[in-house]
């Protein structure tokens, strides 16, 4: 199974209910959706895949990589802006990002959880830091938005968990004040009690994710595989992604 980062807990939770009821071991490989993409099209055995975005998973559709019956639209997340233990930078807006000093970490644009991130950035430059926009903020905090923010990003990771984690370990490393990652993010913080703080980014300028999912053409598994699936398609599935913060 070739899954995105993002789901690495959900599917945690149910593998091995699964392997059990199914007499079976799961083999997980998690990463960027985009690398796992790769991987695929370069012919890593891979059976079901579940992307961050599902432009991946239809693009394999496109090219025959698929079995018949994929692909379908899995879940959507958003984004959040995750903030360092004790918050040093005293970020309370999304303003905040931008102030001279400000270190961020976001996820590299050719992951999808740095795409969704950049057209976020850009909405808010659009819509709020734009004079001729009708949600323009007066004040002009967001003007020029888009470079200011990015003259702060310090970092560009491969996945979105890998600006959880650097976010979350800057009380010991003090590298970074805050990161952009997905709400599941901010979801599993809670189940957890971790002591990262996050900032929502309101819905009319927050890029929503759709996530895709499939079985590969090439499984030797095909039957599992429509099983692995459909788990989650299913009522039971839905409900535990949306345990960890997903269908937003």
């Amino acid at each position: 199974m070739f899954i995105a980062a993002s789901l690495t807990y959900a599917v945690q939770n149910m593998t091995e209910g699964f392997e059990q009821a199914n007499n079976c071991k799961l083999l997980v490989s998690s990463a960027s959706s985009g690398a796992l993409y790769t991987q695929i099209t370069e012919g890593s055995p891979c059976d079901v895949f579940m992307s961050a975005d599902n432009k991946w998973t239809n693009q394999l559709n496109s090219a025959g990589l698929l079995d018949q019956n994929s692909p379908k639209e899995l879940t959507s997340n958003s984004l959040e802006v995750i903030l360092a233990p004790g918050n040093p930078a005293g970020i309370t807006s999304l303003a905040d990002l931008t102030k001279p000093g400000v270190k961020l970490v976001i996820a590299a644009p050719s992951v999808p959880a740095g795409n969704y991130a950049n057209r976020t950035i850009w909405k808010i430059d659009s819509t709020w830091g734009n004079s001729s926009s009708p949600n323009y903020v007066t004040s002009g905090a967001y003007v020029n938005y888009n470079a200011s923010l990015y003259s702060n990003v310090k970092s560009y990771e491969t996945n979105v968990e890998n600006v959880v984690g650097a976010v979350a370990l800057s009380s010991q490393t003090g590298l970074y004040d805050a990161g952009i990652v997905y709400s599941s993010d901010g979801v599993y913080g809670d189940l957890t009690g971790q002591q990262t703080e996050f900032l929502p980014i309101p819905a009319d300028v927050n890029q929503k994710a759709i996530y895709g999912i499939a079985v590969i053409g090439s499984t030797n598994h095909s039957e599992l595989a429509q099983k692995f699936m459909d788990y989650w398609l299913t009522d039971d599935g839905q409900a535990l992604l949306a345990y960890y913060g997903f269908g937003v």
